[in-house]
């Protein structure tokens, strides 16, 4: 317990040296967020845009963060087709020794899980295990919510809620990712909150 306490601690201490050595990503105002492509979110708070924080990214992917990129993370993604990413590594990016995972066309939902949890697995993330699907409705196009859990290199345990929605032969996701101890639960219900807002064409 004292040993997960400590490597949590350091995790805290250098997301704030982190968020010390960079200038502050721009403000993602509460309301409806801008550049998402042909699908709508609504922000039911503040959040930061970190997306160009990672210099290495999927192109059609937004990254939000409430309190910092170690310490919550919102990957909200365009309609993405079979040849686009959702997640690249931001250490290694997409290089063709390590590609960053595909989907593939007409996905069944469970494929569609699977996708998230190989996506969530590139960024470094160990045992990602998905739980709990939960059918979602998006504009009467027919999804998945589901919960995940994973572990860092340090042995950090993190928690997830995804949501994926295909519609009209593009996928839609929206991935919520924080460490399991306090913040996953502080900031899950804005979290579902912006799953819930989504509107899709």
């Amino acid at each position: 317990m004292i040993d997960r306490t400590l490597r949590f601690t350091a995790v805290i201490a250098f997301a704030g040296l982190l968020s010390a050595c960079v200038s502050a990503p721009p403000l993602a105002p509460a309301g409806r967020l801008a550049a998402t492509g042909d699908a709508h979110v609504t922000l039911d708070r503040d959040w930061s845009d970190v997306t160009k924080l990672f210099a290495h990214r999927a192109v059609k992917t937004h990254i939000l963060s409430l309190d910092g990129v170690l310490l919550n993370r919102l990957y909200v993604s365009e309609g993405l087709m079979p040849a686009d990413p959702l997640m690249v590594n931001p250490a290694r990016g997409d290089a063709p020794t390590a590609p960053a995972p595909r989907g593939k066309a007409d996905m069944s939902l469970s494929e569609q899980m699977e996708f998230v949890a190989n996506s969530v697995a590139a960024l470094d993330y160990q045992k990602v295990e998905t739980s709990d699907p939960q059918p979602v409705s998006v504009g009467g196009a027919h999804g998945v919510r589901f919960a995940f859990t994973a572990r860092t290199g340090d042995g950090l345990n993190m928690r997830g809620l995804a949501q994926a929605v295909p519609s009209k032969g593009k996928s839609y996701y929206i991935v919520y990712i924080a460490p399991a101890e306090h913040y996953y639960a502080a900031s899950l219900k804005n979290a579902t909150a912006v799953m819930d807002s989504e509107t899709l064409p």
